[in-house]
């Protein structure tokens, strides 16, 4: 059953169709609010707010594109809703929790330990609009259209400040690669 059928469901009171949405997308979208928040916590706050919010308002809502870059845009406001509520402290100095998927030998996973660290450390040096930028058009997959949209600007602003984001990751990680 694809997504539309399921949000059909959902939006006829199927309790059933919004447990299936979340489990196929709950590990998709919590990657994203982890990219988005680099906090595993907050990330699962986030991405909990998104599907409480979603589920109340089914019946109004209307998706217009895929329902998975519609739960990642729920998911990039919930996100952006809890930086502003966040103590400027802890914004500065991020922990993000580990998540790597099983390798097949050690020394692969110790590489992919390292990217992965490298990658969010990186993520973590962008100022936030380039950082929700990147994060919603590569791993949301959302069009600058679409990202213009979801941060109010218009789509050139979308753009530069993706292409400023990928500019500066490409610098930090180039900066930290081994010689």
């Amino acid at each position: 059953m694809d997504d539309r059928d399921l949000a059909r469901r959902l939006q006829r009171g199927d309790a059933a169709a919004l447990r299936v949405i979340y489990e196929a997308h709950k590990d998709y979208l919590l990657t994203v609010a982890t990219c988005l928040l680099l906090d595993r916590g907050l990330a699962e706050d986030a991405l909990h707010d998104a599907f409480v919010g979603f589920a109340g308002q089914v019946r109004t809502v209307r998706v217009r594109g895929s329902l998975r870059a519609y739960l990642a845009t729920c998911v990039a406001n919930r996100a952006r809703d809890g930086l502003r509520r966040r103590p400027r402290e802890r914004s500065l100095a991020p922990e993000v929790e580990e998540t790597v998927s099983p390798a097949p030998g050690p020394l692969e996973a110790a590489t992919d330990c390292e990217e992965a660290d490298r990658l969010r450390a990186a993520l973590a040096e962008l100022p936030y609009e380039q950082r929700e930028a990147v994060v919603l058009h590569v791993q949301a997959d959302l069009t600058f259209g679409e990202l213009a949209d979801q941060q109010a600007v218009s789509i050139n602003t979308a753009q530069s400040r993706y292409r400023y984001g990928i500019d500066k990751l490409r610098s930090l990680l180039k900066a930290g690669a081994p010689r």
